[in-house]
Order: C-alpha cells, then sequence, then structure tokens
C-alpha cells in the first residue's frame, strides 16, 4: 500500500531543502496501492489500529470501485507527495474539506475519510526527506504514526472513524515534525519579515501519559542533539544575535498558562513544564483547552465538563465562571 513502485523522489539543494516525487501516481497506481495484500501491515504502520483499523479495511475496496472518490485520493496523495522540507508549498487539506467530506458520504458518515486514504497513499516523499535529514526508519514510521493517534482522538471526540485535525497532520507529512521521546518537534521560522527571521523548533506535547520532568528533559536533549547535528545548514543561516540554532524552543500551546503553575504547583509535572518558559504573549483560547483537556468540540456546556483531576478542575472551573482560557507562546533557549 506505499507507494515503492513510484520512481525514487528527487532531493532538491545540498545539503537537501527539499524532496518531490519523481512521478506522479495515476488512478490505477493508488487502486492497487490501496487494496494489496500489504494494505492492513500499512495501516499499523500508521498507527491505525483497534477499532479505526477494523472499520477502515472494508472501506478500502469501496474507494477504489467509485472513481470520483478514487481521483480525488489520487490528487490529494500527489499533492502530498509533490514536495516534504523546508521552504516547501504548504498542502491545506482544511481547505479540501468540503470536497472530501462531501465524497464520504458514500462510504460512511463523518469527516477526514478522503484525507486519510491519501495521507497512507502518499508516504514516499516524506520517508525521503526523514532519510536525508538523518532520521532513521523506526522514527520516521513513529511521525508518520501520529496519524492514528490524531484518528483516536477523533474517535474520543466524534465517537466515529474519521480525522479533524488534518492541518496537524498535513504537517507531519510535510517532513518539518519529529518525535523524540516524550515530545514532538518542529521546524518554523519566528520573527518572519524582519532583520531577527530564522528557522527554529517548536515544541508540542502529544498525548502520552505523564509529562515527567525526567522525560522531558531527555526528549530536549534528543532534539538538540538531532538539530544540530543534522540541520547545521540552519545555524549558519541564523543571524548573528540569535541562540544557536537547535538550543532555541518555541511552544504555543493551551498548555503555556501561568495559571496552571499557580494552582497545581512547580512540584506537578504540568506546572514544572509551564515553569520552563518565558511567556512571549498570550491569546484566548477557550476552545482548544476544552478539547485538548475534555476532547470536547462545540458547541459544548462548560458547567458539565468533569473535575475528576486537579487539572479538569483547574481548567473547567474557568470555562465555566467566565474567566475563560488563554493560551500562550513560550520561549525557551537551552
Amino acid at each position: 500500500m506505499t507507494d515503492r513502485r513510484a520512481a525514487r523522489p528527487d532531493h532538491l539543494g545540498d545539503p537537501p531543502t527539499s524532496v518531490r516525487a519523481a512521478d506522479e501516481l495515476g488512478p490505477d497506481d493508488v487502486a492497487a496501492l490501496l487494496i494489496a495484500p500489504s494494505a492492513p501491515d500499512l495501516l499499523d504502520q500508521l498507527g491505525i489500529t483497534g477499532r479505526d483499523r477494523e472499520e477502515l479495511l472494508p472501506l478500502l475496496p469501496r474507494a477504489v470501485a467509485d472513481e470520483e472518490i478514487l481521483t480525488e485520493i489520487t490528487r490529494t496523495a500527489n499533492l502530498l507527495r509533490a514536495r516534504a522540507g523546508l521552504d516547501v508549498p504548504e498542502v491545506r487539506l482544511e481547505e479540501l474539506a468540503s470536497t472530501h467530506d462531501r465524497l464520504q458520504e458514500r462510504l460512511a458518515p463523518g469527516e477526514g475519510l478522503i484525507a486519510i486514504l491519501a495521507l497512507a497513499v502518499g508516504t514516499s516523499t516524506v520517508r525521503t526527506w526523514h532519510e536525508a535529514r538523518g532520521l532513521g526508519a523506526e522514527l520516521s514510521w513513529e511521525v508518520l504514526a501520529d496519524l492514528g493517534q490524531q484518528m483516536r482522538v477523533h474517535r474520543r471526540a466524534s465517537g466515529r472513524l474519521g480525522l479533524h485535525q488534518r492541518g496537524w497532520t498535513a504537517l507531519n507529512w510535510a517532513g518539518r515534525l519529529v518525535h523524540l521521546g516524550r515530545l514532538q518537534f518542529d521546524l518554523h521560522r519566528v520573527d518572519p519579515g524582519t532583520e531577527l527571521e530564522r528557522w527554529a523548533v517548536g515544541t508540542h506535547i502529544p498525548a502520552r501519559g505523564p509529562l515527567t520532568p525526567d522525560e522531558v528533559e531527555a526528549s530536549f536533549e534528543r532534539a538538540t542533539a538531532y538539530f544540530t547535528n543534522h540541520y547545521a545548514d540552519l545555524d549558519e543561516q541564523r543571524p548573528p544575535s540569535a541562540p544557536r540554532f537547535g538550543t532555541e524552543f518555541f511552544c504555543d500551546s493551551w498548555l503555556i498558562n501561568r495559571a496552571l503553575v499557580e494552582e497545581l504547583g512547580v512540584s506537578s509535572n504540568i506546572g514544572a513544564f509551564v515553569d520552563r518558559w518565558e511567556v512571549l504573549s498570550t491569546s484566548p483560547n477557550p476552545d482548544g483547552a476544552a478539547f485538548f483537556v475534555f476532547d470536547e468540540r462545540p458547541p459544548y456546556d462548560a458547567a458539565t465538563l468533569p473535575r475528576t483531576t486537579r487539572l479538569e478542575k483547574v481548567v473547567a472551573e474557568r470555562l465555566a465562571d467566565g474567566r475563560g482560557w488563554d493560551s500562550g507562546i513560550g520561549r525557551l533557549v537551552r
């Protein structure tokens, strides 16, 4: 079900700044990949397990049999395969949502199924980028297995098969995100349009259990080692006054909120994590907190949100009493 039979993607630049597919897949190629005997194995590699896997597998031959659906999967997969790397055109899967979801109704109710199948087909370009930038096969597949994780998040929020975090998942397929231990890290530009514009490392917190200080520290150490070793060219491009590339981290998250330090204390895992960051700015984001803490998407009743854990209590009480919730952008230099 991977596009092995396609020509190996081309490297652009030295060191590579991007890679692109050497050819386009046609509908017949995509059909063959989606119903190949290896399809169940690829779903496993993409982290698609449990009920999601059970419900998705029977839909593959139905998707292939529908000419319009197959054409759209092919078009989207080729968009994803066109380029991965640094300064590359963004694939905005969310802008294709209305077309995708209209077609999906022929297969199953909900959202995101066409994107899931296109992502599954279009893995070769991003995997080649990973290889070019020193990310081994195991870690490469860990990045792509975030697709299954986002599908599980979707099921918790909606109760059914699908994907709504399409923009986030497309970032994985662009190759600028890696998973290193407890945390995820992405490459993006900061201070754009100024003399301080530079590449920096973003930090993300997947739902993978406790956020222990030791595991967090180990992830930052791995990230600094990986980015300084395999993206040394980005350090050469930084402004002279900027920190060494790979030592400057940013985090744009609902978690970057000092209320978590005040209420939970720096001895808590979450409080200790938040306390690492210099908060640069904040902005209202109650729905972000409701989603990441309670798996709730609007509309929801803040008064009925659970208060089982200390974290739930802190967030739910602010959402219910009108104080709301602010996300923050934090900066950390190691």
